[in-house]
Parts: structure tokens; sequence; C-alpha cells
């Protein structure tokens, strides 16, 4: 057997799409059906029910999966023993929380095109909820992500840091000299949150109702930063993960307070899709934009 044709069945079982299939190999549309049909021919069996636009795995195919990514693993490390990064090919396409964007990975994009200069790199900047789902869907190679914990039956976790989440408020308010201010003090103030689909948001929602509190935000917002800047011009308060103020914090335009009945550490994780194989340019990505992240998150 050839080794093209088996080279299509785990990005093609990821997507269940030949179109994006065929870019992630490199392919064409046709080259990828005829490989995948000269694949079938051999197996005797079909491995892609085909209704339609919709392509979905047969039982033999999902049975047969698990050998593919062991053959495909194999043969591309093999492909990669005697190969240096600087001639690697290929695409990595990676995802970022805005949080996380506002970090300035750029140092880890730059460090990671000096290793890799044949590899483009192409950055999504999305919600968790909608990163995760372009994953399982093989749109996205790895992603890095503030969530809850996730299924190690599904996904990969490369590296996990924990960050905890505070007040921040207007230096201006009576509320900065403190060091620490309860729930309910919260709800008393004009209060910044982010979207519900955040999910340390989603957890302080939680809390007030454990509290049986009434909280209507002035703003919800997507951007950390944007709402950062409505706390230094004016006598706001926010919701947000520590490291996503430290700049501000660094330079006294916002004050920074512990809430002292809810003590929530929220997940950041380097992930990927348990189907996805980790080749040398995502570990490479991963290696660079994680370096990024311990030197901030691990203060």
């Amino acid at each position: 057997m050839a080794y093209g044709p088996r080279k299509c069945p785990q990005p093609l079982a990821s997507t269940c799409n030949f179109t994006h299939a065929a870019k992630e190999l490199g392919y064409s549309q046709s080259n990828v059906s005829a490989q995948i049909a000269q694949l079938e021919d051999e197996i005797g069996a079909q491995l892609f029910n085909r209704i339609g636009r919709r392509t979905s795995l047969t039982q033999f195919g999902e049975e047969l999966l698990p050998y593919a990514q062991e053959i495909c693993s194999a043969a591309s490390k093999i492909d990669n023993l005697t190969r240096s990064e600087d001639s690697l090919r290929g695409t990595v396409r990676a995802g970022l929380t805005d949080s996380i964007s506002e970090l300035h990975p750029e140092d880890a994009f730059l460090a990671f095109h000096r290793r890799f200069p044949l590899v483009q790199l192409e950055i999504v900047l999305d919600t968790t909820e909608k990163l995760l789902e372009r994953l399982r869907k093989g749109d996205l190679d790895t992603a890095c992500l503030i969530t809850d914990p996730l299924s190690p039956a599904e996904w990969v976790v490369w590296k996990e840091y924990h960050t905890p989440i505070i007040a921040v408020v207007n230096p201006s308010m009576p509320t900065a000299g403190k060091k620490s201010i309860c729930v309910a003090e919260l709800t008393r103030l004009n209060l910044v949150l982010m979207e519900t689909n955040a999910p340390y948001s989603g957890q302080f929602e939680l809390e007030l109702a454990r509290q049986h509190l009434d909280c209507r935000p002035v703003f919800r917002l997507q951007s950390p930063q944007a709402a950062i800047h409505i706390v230094e011009r004016e006598k706001f308060a926010a919701v947000l993960p520590h490291y996503a103020v430290k700049a501000a914090e660094d330079s006294k335009t916002v004050s920074c307070l512990t809430i002292s009945d809810w003590q929530h550490q929220q997940m950041i994780q380097s992930v990927l899709h348990r189907n996805k194989e980790l080749t040398p340019q995502v570990t490479g990505f991963l290696e660079e934009i994680n370096r990024i992240l311990a030197r901030i998150l691990d203060q």
C-alpha cells in the first residue's frame, strides 16, 4: 500500500470534510477523494458514509481509525527523524482566547518562525466555546484556552496553569485602600463583568446565586482590556483574571483586591484534540507560546 493514501483517513476523520482535509494535507479535494476511494478498494470496505454533502465515518471506519492514527504517527516520526526544524514545512493553525492574545504573544510567534521558517502560522482569536468546536472539527491544531477541566477522553492537555480571579477597582474609590472585598460589596458598585460564556464569569454568577444576591452589571464585555480601560477612567469595578490586569496594577492605574468569600482559581490550558497528531511543528508552537504563558502566569 502506498504511503499517500494512508495519510488521508486521519485528517478526514477529524473534520469529516474533504475540502478541509485536502487543505491540511496540501492536496486537491479530488486527489483526497481518489486516495480514499483507492484505500477503500484495497481494504475492501467503505470507510465513510457520503450522504449529499455530509460525510461521516462508517462503523468499520470508526474501528479502523485508531490503527490509522498509529500508522500516521509512526510515518510522521520517520519522515521527521532526519529533518531539521528549519527544513520542515506545513501550516500550524492555533487558537487563542482574547485575554490570552492580550499577553503580547508576538514574541512566541517570532521565536516559532525562527525555528520553523518554512511553516506558516495561522492564529484564530475567539471564545473558549468556539475554539473547542473548531478543534473538534479539525479546523485548528491546538489552542490556549481559559476553561474548566476538560474530559481526558476527548482532549490532551499539553500544559495547565491556574490564575486567581480578583476584583479590580478605580484607585480613587474608597474600596481601593482595602486588601479584599466580599461579593456582596461588589454588587453595590458599578460593575463590569465579562460575557457569561467566560468560565470564571459563569462561576461568579453561580456564587451570586448561592449567596442569593442580585447583580445587574453596567457592562458585559468580551475583552478584559476594555474592562480595564473603563475601570482606569471611571469609578467602576471589574472581576477579572489577575494576569490580565498585571500591567495596569504595576502602573498603579487600577487597584487589585482579593475577593474574600469567593477565592476562585481559573484554569488556563494548552490543548489539542485526541484525534489530532502532535507533529514537531505543533509541538514547537506549544513550546514557544507556553514559554510566554509560564513567564507571566508562574509569577
